[in-house]
């Protein structure tokens, strides 16, 4: 008999080190380290939701329905690319948005890999941004 762990939308993980290993969390449903080893399967239902206001969609635009990809700050291209931003230039769809996320403190780190990664990422994402990259090691340095 199949057991189901969850249903509903996938959202990311979360992740922490705990005795210096990763321990992911499937939110509101537990440890996902306690299924190592074990087989597990995932099933696709056809549905779609934007992960903004949750209403269904034919197609999905980053994770948003069409009407959020073109008007939420955090929809743009310059969220996960910084070097696009474009605040400075006042087109910023939410600025207040953007002061707060954009503008927090961010960390230059080096992450072992498959090798040595010089990355960017913001102050609460240290040390989830290089466990998600599969990397053995990190170390941030404030910008």
């Amino acid at each position: 008999m199949e057991k189901v762990l969850a249903e509903g939308l996938l959202e990311k993980f979360e992740v922490s080190l705990v005795n210096g290993m990763a321990e992911y969390l499937l939110p509101g449903k537990g440890k996902l380290n306690d299924y190592l080893g074990k087989k597990i399967s995932l099933k696709y239902k056809g549905v779609i939701r934007c992960s903004h206001c949750g209403a269904l969609t034919k197609k999905s635009y980053g994770g948003f329905c069409y009407k959020h990809s073109i008007s939420l700050a955090q929809a743009d291209l310059c969220y996960m690319q910084p070097h696009l931003c474009h605040f400075a230039k006042g087109t910023c769809r939410e600025p207040d948005w953007g002061l707060s996320v954009c503008f927090a403190p961010h960390y230059v780190y080096l992450s072992n890999t498959s090798g040595i990664k010089v990355g960017i990422t913001r102050e609460n994402q240290i040390p989830t941004r290089w466990i998600d990259q599969g990397a053995i090691q990190g170390l941030a340095f404030k910008s």
